[in-house]
C-alpha cells in the first residue's frame, strides 16, 4: 500500500464528553466530509460524521453536549463545545432505518482558526460505485482515528491501522442481538476508534485511453462500528464457577459508505441545505 496522505489524516477530529469529575472523557473519532454546493458555488456544505452509539450513552440517550479538540493553525489544539440539547443545539440528522449506526451534524469550523479538510462527496463510496469498484476479499484497506493510549497532549495525532477485506456479506450479520447490514475487515479496533473513516486503498489507477499512470486512489468503505469479541473461559480453582473473558476476535465491523451518502443526500439534507444562506 502507498502511503497515507496527510488529507485523509486531517479529516479526523477527536470526540470527548465530559466526565463525572468534569475531566474531557475521549470516546470516539469523528470526520468531517463536505457536498459541494452546485447551485451557489460557495464551495461545500461541511458535516460532521461519527457512529450514533458515540454520541449516546448506555440507555441509549444522547449526550446533552460533545466535546471535539480539533488542530489550530497558530499552533496546539482546541476543544470546541458542539450542543446537541437545549439551546443551541444541533440538529443530529440519521438514516431512515434506525438500525445505521451513522449520524451526521452540521458543523462548521473555522477554516481560518482551525486546521482541518473535509472529504469531499465524490469520495464517498455509493452502492453502484461499490460494485464499480469490484471490491473483494483480499483488498487492502485502512482507518484513520483516536488511539486512546496516545492521541497527542498538544495536538490531535490519528493513528493508521491497515487490514484486507474479510468478508462482504449479502445478507444482514448478527450483531449483539440485530440483524445489521455491515462489512468486515481484517483488523483489529478498540475503545475510540468507533466512528472512524474506513478507506478502500484501491491501487494505481491508469487511463486506458493514454496508458498514463495516475496516484494511488482512496475509496470511504464506511464507518468503524467496532470489533467481533469471542468468549473464552477462564479456568479458577474454585470450579464451581465458570467465569467468561472476552478476546478480539480481529476481526472489525464497518457499517457501509453508501448508507452514510444516502443520508447527505436525503430529502431532510437536501431541504436544509437549499434554505442555508
Amino acid at each position: 500500500m502507498s502511503t497515507i496522505p496527510d488529507a485523509l489524516k486531517e479529516i479526523v477530529v477527536f470526540i470527548f464528553i465530559k466526565g463525572s469529575g468534569g475531566e474531557d472523557e475521549a470516546i470516539g473519532t469523528g470526520f468531517f466530509v463536505g457536498v459541494v454546493d452546485k447551485h451557489r458555488k460557495k464551495g461545500a456544505f461541511p458535516y460532521l460524521v461519527t457512529a450514533r452509539h458515540v454520541l449516546t450513552d448506555r440507555q441509549g440517550r444522547y449526550y446533552p453536549d460533545i466535546y471535539i479538540r480539533m488542530n489550530k493553525i497558530s499552533g496546539g489544539s482546541e476543544i470546541i463545545r458542539v450542543p446537541l440539547s437545549g439551546e443551541g443545539a444541533l440538529p443530529i440528522y440519521k438514516h431512515v432505518d434506525e438500525k445505521v449506526d451513522i449520524v451526521v451534524l452540521p458543523v462548521r469550523p473555522r477554516d481560518d482558526v482551525y486546521q482541518y479538510r473535509v472529504l469531499t462527496d465524490n469520495m464517498i463510496s455509493t452502492r453502484e460505485q461499490f460494485v464499480e469498484a469490484g471490491i473483494r476479499e483480499g483488498d487492502e484497506v485502512f482507518f484513520t482515528g483516536l488511539f486512546a493510549s496516545f492521541f497527542g497532549a498538544e495536538r490531535n495525532y490519528p493513528v493508521v491501522r491497515f487490514g484486507r477485506v474479510a468478508m462482504l456479506p449479502q445478507e444482514r450479520i448478527p450483531w449483539k442481538g440485530e440483524m445489521l447490514s455491515l462489512y468486515l475487515i481484517e483488523c483489529q479496533s478498540f475503545g475510540g476508534n468507533s466512528g472512524s473513516p474506513v478507506f478502500f486503498y484501491l491501487g494505481v489507477a491508469r487511463d486506458p485511453l493514454s496508458f498514463i499512470w495516475s496516484g494511488p486512489k482512496f475509496l470511504l468503505m464506511g464507518i468503524m462500528k467496532g470489533s467481533f469479541l469471542e468468549p473464552n473461559e477462564v479456568q479458577l480453582v474454585d470450579r464451581s464457577r465458570i467465569p467468561v473473558s472476552f478476546e478480539n476476535a480481529g476481526i472489525a465491523a464497518v457499517v457501509p459508505a453508501y448508507y452514510l451518502h444516502e443520508i447527505l443526500f436525503s430529502e431532510e439534507l437536501k431541504r436544509a441545505r437549499a434554505s442555508a444562506k
